[in-house]
């Protein structure tokens, strides 16, 4: 079965145009799904990347569901929208509305089951109220009970957060990490938050993750190659992901 590749963008980054050709040519290249970033007031489990890049579009754009519109525009491809909870949860009913209107088909919130777990399935309701799916981040350090019960409506696959902050690596070894959720989920499972090069996204593929979601690999490659070193990054993780199917 084919490995999924979840491509992961800030939105508007790193400028419009190169926003629009990223999702193009990855679309092209074999991306099954768009993550895009939606800046949040204060990104506190993303690393500094990513951190980075919010901060870049936020100095220039005000209206990020109109380049949402346009992302609609160059993929037929699922578009998630990430962001985190805590920014948006008092206008959250007009957030979610905007986004089903510019064209997404999904929400995530990575901070979702760390700091609105007793009422997360009030949050997954309201999403699907106006239209989006939800996909559910998890890490190591939830219980497994709550792994258990959140990926039972999490869609079209659960987000597994192998370390504490995009981009960052931790010395622990992806396969008993995947073994143990494994045994806790019959939902899909694509690896994300902290893959750092091939070998790591092999390794989580090898361990019996159904795909990767990559996002510190292109913003590092836009800082130092701009888009066509992006497009090589992901040619290289899409080729990577078919040589093990």
């Amino acid at each position: 079965m084919r490995k999924l590749l979840v491509s992961y963008i800030t939105i508007g980054y790193p400028d419009k145009e190169g926003f629009i050709d990223f999702i193009k040519e990855a679309d092209a290249l074999g991306t099954d799904f768009f993550e895009l970033g939606y800046p949040p007031n204060f990104a506190k489990y993303d690393g500094p990347l990513i951190r980075k890049s919010y901060n870049k579009v936020k100095l220039a754009y005000t209206n990020f569901y109109d380049l949402i519109k346009e992302a609609r525009k160059a993929t037929d491809k699922d578009i998630i929208v990430l962001t985190y909870l805590d920014s948006v949860k008092e206008n959250l009913n007009s957030f979610l509305k905007y986004l089903r209107e510019s064209g997404a088909d999904g929400v995530l919130f990575p901070d979702l089951l760390i700091d609105f777990t007793d009422n997360y399935l009030d949050y997954v309701n309201k999403a699907s109220e106006y239209g989006l799916y939800s996909v559910i981040f998890v890490n190591p350090f939830l219980p497994d009970k709550i792994i258990s019960e959140a990926s039972k409506v999490s869609n079209p696959f659960l987000y597994y957060g192998v370390r504490p902050t995009t981009g960052i690596a931790t010395p622990v070894s992806l396969a008993s990490l995947l073994n143990r959720l494994k045994s806790l989920t019959s939902n899909k499972v694509v690896v994300g938050f902290g893959l750092k090069n091939l070998n790591d996204i092999r390794e989580a593929v090898s361990s019996g993750a159904d795909g990767v979601a990559i996002g510190s690999l292109y913003v590092e490659a836009f800082e130092n190659g701009g888009l066509e070193r992006a497009l090589e990054v992901v040619k290289k993780v899409r080729e990577a992901l078919d040589r093990i199917q």
